[in-house]
Formats: structure tokens, C-alpha cells, sequence
């Protein structure tokens, strides 16, 4: 048995030798392992195969190799001293090639994270205004102008109560930019009544800069720029997201918004946002704002991988809105205008309702953006940029014979942008950035409306250059300095009535524009040029005691839009009707901003005054008013003159006892048209706002009371005219008054926190807010329709907030 036994063992001994020499082991892998960021190599790396003693080490190449290899199903591991361990489980049936990418800079990424905390100052010699990602949230209900009015020198220009867009020291339009991911928003911003196409819900912070300091985005932006920027994406395997719902009283409606990323850690991300929003008729204090609803959906999608020294991103947004216009502000005749800009209710008060009817306003905005940047060195960074925007716009008109459905304004604005630069540095006080900034619109304004267009179609080209600079020898002093340049181009084609044309001796100025007399209609060919030069230099000096001051010199020249030139006929949404002028000449505009700013923990204040002489100054104001077809409206016209400007603004912190806080901000603007020596229409009152918070310890539930007092504008034209009234069988000459601003007014908000019960990993908070508590009746000189209603009453609100 024993030798039975032996023979046994040593057979299955045999057999084992054999069984191993029958499984090829004899196959080998290589490879690199490479910094995910920047693809140098790794040195040091230890590649291995897990359960087994093979492994091979990287060299100063990257490369590695592992010998002997059976064949089958492996996990690989690989490790670094600095970087995660990742794995990857690989069928052997050859020799195979493989690259492993370490995430090399978590460390740095990081640090960056931790120093920036979110937001990337602008420009260190112009004070910036900010609204964090709490902020926005708490606001999410409201349009990016009315989130931006709390911020210190920003007001609201409105018209009605659901359209609103920024002015910035008493600026807005083209001489204010939106910058959202980088790049400029085109949406036709020359209306006053166009508010920005744009879901303030999609970006997680806000920044005002004022004065065109961000020259590589543009040097026409005399205002300021309003900066939006995205989420920062987790360079980590994680889902992540945010939804806001909020339910409104008055308009009986609310808004629903919902961000949801996943980001890997190999740096890959997607990252999608939806919303909605809906209201009816909205409520004064006293009455129904009859045709005031609003429609609004968006959607946004972002797909990028990033390496934090290099990546790329490619970003879709959709933002589609409908707005009704208030219904009384549509009047028939001389006397109806007159009527309802006396009457101390609007003409037509219909029940609350739903339905968005003619006057109205609709609006489709689509982008498609791609972005690359790549650090060339450690001194140096590309970046490149391209956007294209499509933006329809359509308003609808009271008409007869059933055609109210059919727009009678049509607009398509498409724009492709280019934004190019390289950024680098020389030693450890200069730095550098230099780049190209073209675009090219096409502008078509659809003539089946029925009427005529308000603007024309036109092609327009730009093409510019900048370089700006930094130079900062130590902590607490720091030099900004930038150059721009841009040729413009506009090619136009137009029809003027050919009366028009010769009462506004443009026969005698531009006879070289004809192409075609129709008779009653005459076809222009404006082709113009304008060559703008801007300038931007600043310093930055921190004293003692968190003390810093700052001085700033911008020159910024503008190029006069297309609705200045060309406007032409009834502004639907403005119930006006506006003419622009063709003389016209570029905008010139010099502004010195000064700061102090002091920062501490218990207490926080900045005083930010500022000059601003502007030449060929353009502006509307209103010149008389006409009868047409169509009923009627207040005439505008456009103008040019010289212009004086000054203003402050001015903002303080105060922690009265721990977890009291009260905040303080306040703007003051004059503004003098120096050529007629009156005052300049249209410029914000001095106004104040005052937050009071207390946070209670623990839970963190949070109350704020927040009073808004805005002045009444004692400085303002007179631009009143007369008009033939039939009274009592006579005709009688009535002067309309639609110059003097409303009396001055306070609001007060209450807003209340409360964080819920986390749930494994969500986190939620329910708020309840309450905007105009005391419902106060008031109108706001900065609203072009103040003449027909007034502002929105006391509006209770519901928000809950999902963070998970």
C-alpha cells in the first residue's frame, strides 16, 4: 500500500507539471502610466498583478513592463506614493499594450478649490459685487435683474412686472454685457423691454464687475459686465445635484429648477439642468394686472473632461419664454392715452386668469458652445472658445380681423463667436494675456408680420484684438493695465418711407445708400465702419488693518446698435413707437472708479465713488405722440449729446452680537446732459437697501427682514407735450404729463429658514418668504409702463430646497 500510495502522489505531481505547462505563461505587458492632467509621465509607478508576485515599475519615460503572464482573467493594480490607487481587470490572450492615467493633482486642485472658494475675481482694481450659490438659491424665483437690484449700484429696468433687465450706474443695454461660461449672451439686448434670455438657476455664482475691466470679452461694455459662472465640477466619482421647487400666491403659479452632475475620476463629467416656471395675472395691491402671465422652460447640457491643466467642455442650453404685456397699457386713441395716464387705476381690469393673449412677447434662445484650454507649459495657458447663438424673438400686436395671432415683430439673431487667448507668465510678478475676439451676426426680421419691421435685416462683422496685463511685486500692491482694439462692420438693408427719407434730409446726407425707389418705399444699403479703441488701468493697494484702496481708468468706445440707427415704426412690447437716427456716431466714454474697502470679522464696509464724461452719448426719449391704424402711442426718438456722470455706491457688515448680522447697501447716480444743460432721463433715484439676520445656534434656521427705500427722482427732464382733447362738444388742448417720476417708496421682505431632517444623504431646507409685506401701492420710475398700473402687491412664497 505504501508503494501504491507513492506512485499515486508522484502521478498527480506529473500531472499538475503538465497542466501548468499546458496554461501559457509566457505572455507580457507594457505600457506607460501618464498624469491625467497633463499627460507627463509618471516615474515610480508600481504596476501589479493582484494575487500574484509579478509587477513592474515605471521609469523616468513612464513605462513599464510585466513578464510571464499566464493567460486568463487579472486585475492590475497600479500605485504611486503621490496619487490614488486605481485597478483594471484585463483578459490575457496575448502580448498587450496598455496607459494607466494617475490623477497626479489632487492636492493642487485642492488647494485651488480651498483658495478661490468658488468664484475667480475679474479684476483686482475694480470692486466686485458677488451673489454665491446661497443667494442665488434663496432668489431662484426671480429674473437675473431682479436677483442683481440687492447688489450696490445695480437697478432694474422694467417693463410691467415679468420683464426686467440690469443697469449698472444708470448703463443698461449694450453698454452692459453678459458674460455666462465664458463667453458674451447675444439676444437682441438693445430693447428695453428685452430681458436677458438666460436661467439664472443654471449658474452657481454671480459677479458684477463695473466698468469694461474684462477687456478680452469686450470694450463696449461702458456699464459694467455681469459675469455668470457654472458649477465647479469634483475632479472624483461622485453624483451631486440640486433641485429648487417654489410656489407663489400671487400669479398663482411658481418654478421648479433641477441641476444634476456626475463627474469620474478620471476627469470625465456630464452635468444636465432643467426648469420651468408659470404664472397668471399678477395682483396689484388693489386690482389684477390683467395679461401679465408668463411661460418660461429651459434646459441646459454640459458633457467635459478636465485635467485641471488641461480639458475640454461642450455646453447646449435652450431658455424659450412667453410673456404677456400689460393690457391697459395698449390704448386706441389720443384720448384713451390720455385717460389712462391720468386715471389713477389701469383702463381695463379683466379676473385673474391664466391665458397670455396679444400684447405679448415670445422668445426661443439656443446655444451650442465648445472650450479647450491647455497649460503649454507651467507658464503658460491656451485657451480657445467657440459659441453659437440662435436667438428668436417674436411680439404680438391688439390687430383687426382676427390676425392678433400673427406677430408683428420677427426676429432671428444668429451669432457665431470666436474667443481665443494665451495667458502666460514672466518670473513671479508679471503676467500676461493676449487674444483674438471675432464674431459674426445675421440678423433677419421677417417681413410676412404685415407691418413695418422695427428693425432691418443686416450682416455684422467684428473682429478684435486685446492684451492686458498684471503686475503685483508684493502682497499688498498690484497693477492692472489692458488694450483693445475692434473694426466693425454692419452691412444693412432697409426700407424707408420715402417721405421719411427726405424730411430727414438723409437724401441730402446719404444719397449713396439707394438702391431702389419704389415709389411710396425707397430700399437703403447702409454699409457701415467703426474702429473702437478701449483701455483699461488700475491699481490696487492694500494697507494696514485689512485696508484696501483701489483706482481704476477705463476707456471704453461703442459702436452705435442697430436699433439706435435704424429703429422704425410701433415697439409692440413698449407700447411706443420709436425712430432711430442714422448720424449717429460711436460712443465715447471715460470713467475713474475709486474704492476703499475694509474687511474684518465683525465688520465689513467699501465706498466705491466714480466720474464718467461720455461723448455722442445715446438715448431715447420720448418726442410727442402719434395716431396710427393701430391706436395711439408715444413717440421716441432716438438722440445723441454729451453727458456728465457721477455716482457712488456703498456697502457695510456689522455682526452686532454673534449671529446677528446687518447688512447695508446704497447707490447715489447724477446724471447731466451737458449739451442741453438738463438732466438725463431715465437715470435710478438714489435708493438703500438693509438685510437684518439672525441665525439660531444649532440648527441653523435663519430669519431676514429686508427694507428697500428708493428715493423719488427729483432730477429729470421735461418732455411733456399737448394734445387735442374733445370735451363737451370742444376740442381743447391737454398737456400730457409723462415726465414726473412717482413719489419715492419702501418694501419690506421677510424671508424664514429652515433646515429638515437629513435623510442618509440629502439635504433640505423650506422657506418661507413674503415680498412686499405691507403691501404698499407704489410705481417705479424705472418702469416704462409706470403710467398704466402699479407695481406688484404683498406676494407670499414656498421654497424647499434638495441638495443631495
Amino acid at each position: 500500500m505504501h508503494i501504491v500510495r507513492s506512485f499515486f502522489v508522484l502521478f498527480c505531481i506529473l500531472s499538475s507539471i503538465q497542466a501548468l505547462n499546458a496554461q501559457s505563461c509566457s505572455y507580457r505587458i507594457e505600457g506607460v502610466v501618464t498624469d491625467l492632467h497633463d499627460g507627463d509621465p509618471i516615474f515610480g509607478a508600481v504596476v501589479s498583478i493582484q494575487g500574484t508576485d509579478l509587477f513592474g515599475q515605471t521609469d523616468e519615460e513612464g513605462y513599464f513592463l510585466i513578464k510571464d503572464i499566464c493567460e486568463g482573467s487579472i486585475l492590475i493594480l497600479v500605485t504611486h506614493v503621490e496619487c490614488d490607487t486605481i485597478s483594471r481587470r484585463v483578459v490575457v490572450q496575448s502580448n498587450t499594450e496598455l496607459k494607466f492615467e494617475l490623477e497626479h493633482h489632487i492636492n493642487e486642485l485642492q488647494e485651488i478649490v480651498l483658495l478661490e472658494n468658488g468664484i475667480t475675481q475679474v479684476n483686482a482694481s475694480v470692486q466686485e459685487s458677488r451673489l454665491n450659490a446661497d443667494q442665488l438659491t434663496l432668489l431662484s424665483n426671480q429674473s437675473l435683474a431682479e436677483t442683481l437690484s440687492s447688489l450696490p449700484g445695480v437697478s432694474s429696468l422694467k417693463t410691467g412686472n415679468a420683464i426686467a433687465k440690469p443697469m449698472i450706474h444708470g448703463l443698461y443695454g449694450s453698454r452692459v454685457a453678459i458674460i455666462a461660461n465664458g463667453m458674451r449672451l447675444q439676444d437682441q439686448e438693445w430693447g428695453a423691454d428685452h430681458a436677458p434670455n438666460i436661467d439664472l438657476n443654471g449658474f452657481e455664482s454671480v459677479q458684477v464687475v463695473k466698468g469694461a475691466a474684462a477687456l478680452k470679452y469686450g470694450g463696449d461694455a461702458s456699464g459694467g459686465m455681469i459675469v455668470l459662472s457654472p458649477q465647479r465640477i469634483r475632479l472624483k466619482d461622485s453624483l451631486y445635484g440640486t433641485s429648487v421647487l417654489n410656489g407663489v400666491d400671487n400669479g398663482k403659479g411658481g418654478s421648479l429648477s433641477s441641476r444634476l452632475t456626475k463627474s469620474f475620476d478620471n476627469g470625465y463629467y456630464i452635468s444636465g439642468q432643467i426648469g420651468a416656471k408659470q404664472f397668471g395675472d399678477r395682483k396689484a395691491p388693489d386690482y389684477f394686472l390683467t395679461n401679465t402671465g408668463l411661460k418660461e422652460t429651459n434646459f441646459g447640457l454640459t458633457l467635459g473632461r478636465s485635467k485641471i491643466l488641461k480639458g475640454w467642455q461642450l455646453n447646449y442650453s435652450r431658455f424659450q419664454n412667453e410673456t404677456g404685456i400689460l393690457r391697459s397699457a395698449h390704448i386706441g386713441n389720443i384720448q384713451d392715452l390720455l385717460r389712462a395716464i391720468e386715471a389713477e387705476v389701469p383702463i381695463r381690469i379683466d379676473p385673474f386668469g391664466y391665458a397670455i393673449e396679444a400684447p405679448k412677447q415670445q422668445a426661443l434662445h439656443q446655444g451650442i458652445q465648445t472650450s479647450y484650454f491647455n497649460h503649454l507649459t507651467a507658464q503658460s495657458l491656451i485657451r480657445l472658445d467657440y459659441n453659437y447663438q440662435i436667438n428668436s424673438r417674436k411680439e404680438f400686436d391688439v390687430r383687426r380681423g382676427n390676425r392678433s395671432d400673427r406677430p408683428a415683430i420677427d426676429l432671428t439673431l444668429q451669432t457665431h463667436d470666436f474667443l481665443g487667448s494665451i495667458q502666460w507668465k514672466k518670473g513671479f510678478e508679471w503676467e500676461f494675456e493676449a487674444g483674438m475676439n471675432a464674431f459674426l451676426q445675421d440678423n433677419y426680421s421677417n417681413p410676412e408680420t404685415g407691418v413695418k419691421r422695427l428693425v432691418p435685416d443686416y450682416l455684422k462683422y467684428q473682429l478684435g484684438s486685446f492684451i492686458t496685463g498684471n503686475f503685483q511685486l508684493t502682497n499688498v500692491f498690484r497693477w492692472e493695465w489692458g488694450l483693445r482694439f475692434d473694426q466693425v462692420h454692419m452691412d444693412v438693408q432697409k426700407f424707408y418711407d420715402t417721405a421719411d427719407w427726405i424730411d430727414r434730409r438723409y437724401r441730402l446726407l446719404y444719397s449713396d445708400y439707394e438702391q431702389r425707389d419704389f415709389g411710396t418705399q425707397l430700399l437703403v444699403n447702409p454699409k457701415l465702419n467703426f474702429s473702437n479703441f478701449s483701455a483699461q488701468t488700475g491699481i490696487s493697494i492694500g494697507l494696514e488693518d485689512n485696508f484696501k484702496t483701489t483706482f481704476s481708468y477705463i476707456l471704453t468706445q461703442r459702436a452705435p446698435n442697430v436699433s439706435e440707427l435704424f429703429s422704425d415704426g410701433l415697439h409692440h412690447s413698449l407700447a411706443t413707437i420709436e425712430y432711430g437716427n442714422l448720424s449717429l456716431k460711436k460712443e465715447t466714454s471715460h470713467k475713474i472708479l475709486f474704492g476703499i474697502q475694509k474687511e474684518g470679522n465683525q465688520f465689513t464696509f467699501g465706498f466705491n465713488p466714480y466720474l464718467n464724461a461720455v461723448e455722442n452719448f445715446i438715448y431715447i426719449l420720448p418726442t410727442g405722440v402719434e395716431q396710427t391704424t393701430r391706436g395711439a402711442f408715444p413717440v421716441w426718438s432716438y438722440e445723441a449729446t454729451r453727458v456728465f456722470m457721477w455716482g457712488w455706491d456703498a456697502y457695510a457688515t456689522i455682526q452686532f452680537v454673534k449671529r446677528l448680522d446687518y447688512t447695508l447697501n446704497t447707490a447715489y447716480t447724477y446724471a447731466q446732459d451737458v449739451s442741453k444743460d438738463v438732466p438725463l432721463i431715465m437715470v435710478p433715484p438714489f435708493n438703500l437697501y438693509q438685510q437684518l439676520k439672525y441665525s439660531f445656534s444649532g440648527d441653523k434656521m435663519e430669519i431676514q427682514l429686508v427694507h428697500r427705500m428708493t428715493a423719488s427722482q427729483n432730477r429729470f427732464p421735461n418732455t411733456n407735450f399737448e394734445v387735442n382733447r374733445i370735451e363737451s362738444g370742444s376740442i381743447i388742448q391737454r398737456e400730457i404729463d409723462i415726465s414726473t417720476p412717482p413719489k419715492g417708496y419702501h418694501t419690506l421682505d421677510f424671508y424664514f429658514s429652515l433646515p429638515l431632517k437629513n435623510q442618509s444623504s440629502l439635504n433640505s431646507t423650506l422657506r418661507f418668504i413674503v415680498q412686499n409685506l405691507t403691501n404698499t401701492t407704489y410705481n417705479d420710475y424705472l418702469n416704462r409702463l409706470r403710467y398704466y398700473a402699479s407695481e406688484m402687491g404683498r406676494t407670499f412664497q414656498l421654497q424647499l430646497v434638495l441638495k443631495y
